[in-house]
């Protein structure tokens, strides 16, 4: 497995958690570009290396770490990768070099409207998915791209996130949100990284108007103040690096806020569903999709302002 998701390198992380059960069926080796060079295992079965070294660098550091483990492994069947871009690239190379089978992970639906102007990134996307052998896909949105890119059916798997329904309801939070902050009347939750298709700066200045009618918190978890550009008052707004109880926010915050302009799938609005808190969200990924309009999920067209203000201000 050729990954981005660094959370893989804290051991204590759901993420790494999942990758320890995805070794009790199969030894897994994974390999992921980051900055400083490691090495360790997360069980008997699961192996994990980063490249270490410059952006530039970690390319061919990720090639080379690859081959090394399918030259000193026999029986290695198979090469996934977390995207069709920087990771996919490095795991087609693998491919050529050793003749093993390629699954690509589209967890983005990168064939969406939002890239259409990234030319250069689409182009090297549709290289990579048309040498895979199969494509793994989060949820039907992207499903739905790839068919019409031309992909054959029998090639994409649909595998969505396993949401723990049952864990979610079940869990006791160990932080209440209206404690945390008090004085506000509503606590809206943003849970994400501050890229920017997770359209968190466009949300920002939205909140502004809901603030001047009512007396509600903007908490934004999981960037801080320098990757996010925001010329707003402090009191409306609460900025936290990442949490590792992401299940407490969701069941004492009023609403789950999902401004994305693109997304394969939505972890965080499915946990936050099942979790009980509202959500508002933009019509990407699981909306429509695996997560229905209803009484407690508000699906709007990507980035309407007027119906995205309406919403909060109804929650």
């Amino acid at each position: 497995m050729i990954s981005l998701d660094k959370n893989i390198l804290n051991t204590d992380s759901i993420v790494a958690r999942r990758m320890v059960e995805y070794g009790k069926k199969d030894e897994l080796f994974i390999i992921i570009p980051d900055k400083e060079k490691n090495i360790f295992d997360l069980s008997l079965t699961v192996h994990v290396q980063s490249t270490g070294g410059y952006k530039i660098q970690r390319l061919f550091r990720l090639i080379k770490l690859g081959s090394k483990i399918v030259k000193e492994y026999d029986g290695i069947e198979l090469i996934t990768t977390q995207d069709p871009f920087f990771t996919g690239l490095a795991g087609w190379c693998l491919k050529r070099k050793f003749k093993i089978k390629l699954e690509v992970q589209m967890h983005g639906d990168f064939l969406g409207d939002y890239y259409k102007k990234q030319w250069i990134r689409l182009s090297l996307a549709k290289f990579i998915i048309r040498r895979a052998e199969v494509i793994r896909v989060a949820g039907e949105r992207i499903k739905k791209s790839l068919v019409k890119l031309g992909v054959r059916e029998d090639k994409i798997f649909v595998k969505p996130i396993a949401v723990d329904t049952e864990k979610i309801k079940d869990y006791l939070p160990k932080i209440d949100l209206h404690q945390k902050y008090p004085g506000y009347a509503k606590i809206f939750l943003v849970l994400g990284r501050p890229d920017p298709v997770k359209n968190i700066e466009w949300l920002v200045e939205i909140f502004k108007e809901v603030t001047k009618q009512k007396n509600y918190l903007l908490l934004i978890v999981g960037g801080g103040r320098d990757e996010i550009n925001i010329q707003y008052p402090i009191s409306n707004i609460q900025l936290e690096p990442w949490t590792t109880d992401p299940i407490s926010y969701l069941k004492t915050a009023d609403c789950l806020l999902f401004p994305s302009l693109s997304e394969g799938y939505g972890l965080v609005a499915m946990e936050a569903n099942a979790a009980g808190c509202p959500v508002i969200m933009n019509d990407v990924g699981v909306a429509n999709y695996e997560l229905k309009p209803s009484e407690r999920v508000k699906i709007i067209p990507v980035s309407d302002r007027e119906a995205w203000i309406k919403a909060m201000l109804d929650v």
